[in-house]
């Protein structure tokens, strides 16, 4: 038997497999020395396929239904191919994955993991969510960019990153978690295209809701604004009333409690210049030469 432990968002994670789970680039700072376990998620070779009774409540790439166990996701090699694992929360703390005999090829590298423990579930049951977001580290404070693909969030990380020595820990997606009171964002194993994946966090001084424009116009959002802007780029199971209640609980209280703002701005360091502005009056900073 094989064992991997990994740590998102402070989640302790433990992988039983019978097969070898290959590591990529994505998972390797995430892997943990601390052999506990918040989560037990265990792989289990089966001879026949799995028949779910229950009622099909998703279907995408996969299909979930709701059973009287809870919620079962089935998994698919691909179009018009036939399920080949099913992955069954006993639990909070324990998963089972059925997966068929000689499918292994399936669900052998790390990056699978996180498909087949459907994460988004876990993180809410942690009372964690996940938020479409560059993450960036300033003065240790963290501000995240969120707004749909192909707006703009990488380019005002880099921006940062460039000009003001920002670190970027993740370029599409943080995990959103309230630590001592405060929210906090994470970096995830999951970043898009941006290769980006750091298992670093930092408490959450803004959010930066983004808008191309023509100018770098800031517009502080209210709770009410602020909240349809974040959920809409915040990922719901919007069949599972539980799930989708605490993740307006959530967003709720971020909004009370975090600097939000729309930002139409420029690709350019005159967008980074404005926002800090902002931020330094915000944050309350004095720092030496402005900079």
């Amino acid at each position: 038997m094989n064992n991997y432990y990994l740590k998102i968002t402070d989640i302790k994670i433990h992988i039983k497999s019978p097969f070898k789970i290959h590591m990529g680039i994505e998972s390797k700072n995430f892997i943990s020395k601390d052999k506990g376990e918040d989560i037990l998620l265990e792989y289990i070779e089966i001879k026949e396929p799995l028949r779910i009774k229950g009622s099909l409540v998703y279907e995408n790439t996969i299909k979930f239904y709701q059973t009287s166990k809870g919620f079962i996701h089935e998994l698919y090699p691909g179009l018009n191919r036939p399920a080949y694992a099913w992955v069954i929360p006993k639990n909070k703390h324990y998963y089972e994955v059925k997966y068929l005999s000689g499918e292994e090829k399936n669900i052998d590298y790390s990056r699978n993991i996180i498909e087949i423990m459907n994460i988004e579930q876990v993180l809410n049951s942690y009372n964690t969510f996940i938020l479409h977001s560059a993450f960036i580290n300033w003065q240790n404070k963290g501000i995240l960019f969120s707004a749909p693909s192909g707006t703009g969030k990488s380019t005002q990380a880099e921006l940062w990153e460039m000009f003001e020595n920002a670190e970027i820990i993740n370029g599409d997606k943080s995990g959103i978690k309230k630590v001592n009171d405060r929210w906090t964002a994470y970096g995830l194993p999951i970043a898009g295209t941006s290769g980006i994946y750091k298992n670093k966090k930092s408490e959450i001084s803004h959010i930066i809701v983004l808008r191309q424009g023509k100018e770098n116009k800031l517009t502080k959002l209210s709770p009410r604004e602020a909240f349809i802007k974040l959920y809409s780029e915040t990922i719901v199971h919007t069949w599972d009333k539980e799930f989708q209640e605490n993740i307006i609980n959530m967003i709720t209280d971020v909004v009370q409690n975090v600097q939000i703002y729309q930002y139409e701005c420029l690709p350019d360091k005159s967008a980074v210049d404005f926002l800090k502005n902002q931020i330094i009056k915000d944050r309350g900073l004095v720092l030496e030469n402005n900079q």
